[in-house]
């Protein structure tokens, strides 16, 4: 879950925002977009084009319109989730709303996972809460995130498959659902070791009193002291109850919008196709918008449950584009309805 060293904390909300524009203009960037592009090419390379269109063409309006409400309430979920982990920050339901409406956004569209700290930009501009209360709030939700999707994907494949259940896939399943969960209560701990790593390595070549490290070691003791004064046993019957709406309604979009293109598939099925993309999409491996990579994770992960690559391919880009679509049109109801408010 965590690095071996600790990550640079960004010291004010303006350096979350030059932080990410360096990582965005950088060479890995490039090499990731160039991925991007090469299994653009392989997929639709291995798709029937006059399929596909005509896919689109007979794909049903009223189910798609229900998988946007799902994505809707998915975001409406991971708001409370986040309202939950803030605590007393007393962050505005609209305005924490607005503020996962954006990182969402922003997360679907940047490449290698640099939307991620956009959440924590928007908190400290939006709601006023201090960087590493937000950076903490997140680091949490991702775990829950890996501990309910972990067990989504066992419970889809032995439900699905009952004996047939590969032992490798189960077993991996399970491996990531232990870790998730002893990741869970060790977190300070994982952050602490992180520092001290750090801040030795920092010593052995000299660094540790330059005043850039000084601010990297005194933001990683704040965040510390967040885990510190965060009740994890108390939030979890909430924290689980959210994390498992959010996904939820996550896993039924995708089966919902597989549905408005006709392809005859259960919701076991989907969940466990489904866990492909979400894998894919966790690693910072994808580029501008995910296109290619999160492709390529739907497709190996639906063509594993028995869907065929025509369908997987093309229900994987439909479901790619209704995600982008859904986030980039919450995120400019959440601005208009920010700047609205703010009007005297």
């Amino acid at each position: 879950m965590m690095h071996a060293t600790a990550p640079r904390v960004p010291e004010s909300a303006d350096e979350i925002i030059r932080e990410r524009k360096k990582r965005i203009l950088s060479v890995k960037s490039l090499a990731l977009f160039c991925l991007s592009a090469f299994l653009v090419y392989f997929l639709l390379n291995r798709l029937d084009i006059a399929r596909t269109i005509e896919a689109f063409r007979g794909a049903s309006f009223s189910l798609l319109g229900l998988s946007s409400l799902l994505y809707a309430l998915s975001n409406l979920f991971r708001s409370i989730r986040f309202g939950v982990l803030l605590g007393d920050a007393r962050v505005g339901g609209m305005d924490l709303f607005a503020i996962t409406g954006y990182h969402n956004f922003f997360n679907q569209v940047l490449p290698a996972r640099t939307g991620e700290l956009t959440f924590v930009y928007y908190l400290k501009r939006i709601g006023g809460v201090d960087i590493s209360k937000g950076l903490h709030a997140l680091l949490v939700a991702r775990v829950f995130d890996f501990i309910i999707v972990a067990a989504f994907f066992v419970c889809s494949i032995i439900i699905h498959y009952g004996w047939r259940t590969s032992m490798l896939l189960a077993g991996t399943g399970i491996f990531f659902f232990i870790v998730s969960i002893v990741s869970l209560f060790y977190l300070k701990w994982i952050v602490i070791a992180s520092r001290v790593v750090f801040e030795r390595a920092m010593r052995l070549v000299r660094l540790r009193e330059k005043p850039l490290v000084k601010n990297v070691l005194s933001k990683v003791a704040e965040v510390e002291d967040e885990f510190a004064g965060f009740d994890t046993r108390r939030f979890i019957p909430a924290l689980a109850f959210t994390s498992l709406l959010v996904w939820s309604a996550l896993y039924l979009f995708s089966y919902v919008t597989i549905n408005a293109f006709g392809v005859d598939m259960n919701f076991m099925q989907s969940v466990a196709g489904a866990t492909g993309a979400v894998l894919v999409n966790v690693l910072p491996i994808n580029s501008f918008g995910s296109f290619g990579t999160l492709e390529a994770g739907w497709t190996g992960g639906f063509v594993l449950v028995g869907m065929s690559e025509q369908d997987a391919i093309t229900t994987g880009l439909a479901s790619h584009i209704l995600n982008i679509a859904a986030a980039a049109a919450i995120a400019l109801v959440c601005a208009a309805a920010l700047r609205l408010r703010r009007k005297p």
